[in-house]
């Protein structure tokens, strides 16, 4: 993880870090999906290992909003810093959410 690769989790956890407001764009109520990356790998080898040969999702289908995300990693960071809203990009999704029906069967 790179500090300044632009991504919700970096970000978060670097103004934590030094102790600068967190910078949610959009009210927060927008929704990601976050995934381990040891689970990603483990279901590549197993989509490797198995005879499909169709495209696939894979990922985490459990959705927890930018705001919970935030005030998370400022609980574990231990840094009382504010979190403050900017206008959320037009192009941003409210919800990202894979679809993990094909993955799972």
């Amino acid at each position: 993880m790179h500090p300044n690769d632009g991504r919700v989790v970096s970000n978060f956890i670097i103004q934590a870090l030094t102790k600068s407001p967190i910078t949610i764009y959009g009210d927060g109520e927008h929704t990601r999906s976050f995934q381990y990356v040891e689970d990603l790998v483990d279901g590549l080898i197993a989509l490797m290992n198995s005879d499909y040969d169709q495209p696939v999702n894979l990922g985490n289908p459990d959705e927890y909003s930018i705001k919970h995300f935030a005030e998370t990693i400022v609980e574990i960071v231990g840094n009382k810093v504010p979190i403050t809203h900017l206008a959320a990009p037009v192009d941003d999704p409210q919800r990202r959410k894979p679809d993990i029906g094909v993955a799972r069967r």
